[in-house]
């Protein structure tokens, strides 16, 4: 029990960190790519999104000032939350991620096209999951676990070693490791998003493979887009604030062995 639970563990970090590289998917041209990720289904955030500029914005800062700022700020967070869905070789990975810096808070829903739901509460006590019939059946769970409902199951104190693969922080420095102000378009736009003013930052072939939306006032991240090849869509919120994770109550909890 303690390996297989170990393992979910280090296979929901590791798709959360997958996701920072697709949400900063480069063109396949020398000059090309900025950042994006993510499907516009997942948070319906499309349809919140309102062009405040079709052209450039006169008073934009510069696109490598913006990134800049955007990257140092997301960096420097306590924590933060994002939510939305990638492509990933040809599956829909959907995502709600709420948690700290160092990962040893976080609350992580994931759902897998054809691999089924599971959900992850890192806290100091250690770490709980929770997953369907058809996660558990994926991974291989004892039939008791597949039988666990919407029961989580508490991981051994061996799996808060990883902790680091589920923080924020992990998953945003390979985000922006994928993008640098060479492969950015001068043009700077201006959008509404969600009612909150942006900075547009797009790749050099335009914002079809992928743009960063900062906002004006904080330089915060907002929402990073796919491409066409690899589409997708990551909305970002709560940066340095409170989540309020809790585990779950006692009676949510499966006993094992």
């Amino acid at each position: 029990m303690k390996t297989f639970t170990t393992r979910v563990v280090a296979l929901s970090g590791a798709l959360a960190i997958s996701l920072g590289a697709a949400a900063c998917s480069k063109s396949d041209t020398p000059t090309p790519a900025s950042s994006g990720s993510a499907s516009s289904a997942s948070s319906g955030s499309t349809s919140s999104t309102s062009s405040a500029s079709s052209t450039g914005a006169t008073d934009a800062p510069e696109a490598s000032e913006i990134l800049t700022k955007a990257k140092d700020n997301a960096l420097a967070a306590k924590s933060g939350a994002f939510v939305g869905e990638v492509d990933q070789s040809g599956k829909t990975i959907k995502i709600d991620f709420k948690g700290t810096s160092d990962g040893k808070t976080a609350d992580i829903a994931i759902e897998m096209e054809g691999d089924g739901k599971a959900r992850i509460i890192s806290l100091a006590d250690g770490i709980y999951i929770q997953g369907d019939q058809t996660f558990w059946k994926k991974q291989g769970a004892p039939a008791s676990v597949q039988k666990a409902g919407d029961k989580f199951i508490k991981a051994p104190a061996s799996a808060g070693a990883m902790t680091e693969s589920l923080s924020l922080k992990s998953f945003l420095e390979k985000a922006f490791g994928a993008v640098t102000p060479e492969q950015l378009a001068t043009e700077v736009e201006s959008e509404t998003v969600s009612g909150v003013d942006c900075w547009v930052l797009s790749d050099s072939k335009g914002k079809k493979e992928g743009a960063l939306y900062v906002s004006k006032d904080a330089f915060q991240v907002v929402r990073f887009t796919g491409s066409v090849s690899s589409p997708g869509q990551l909305d970002f919120s709560k940066w340095n604030e409170d989540l309020g994770i809790k585990a779950p109550e006692a009676g949510q909890v499966m006993k094992i062995g």
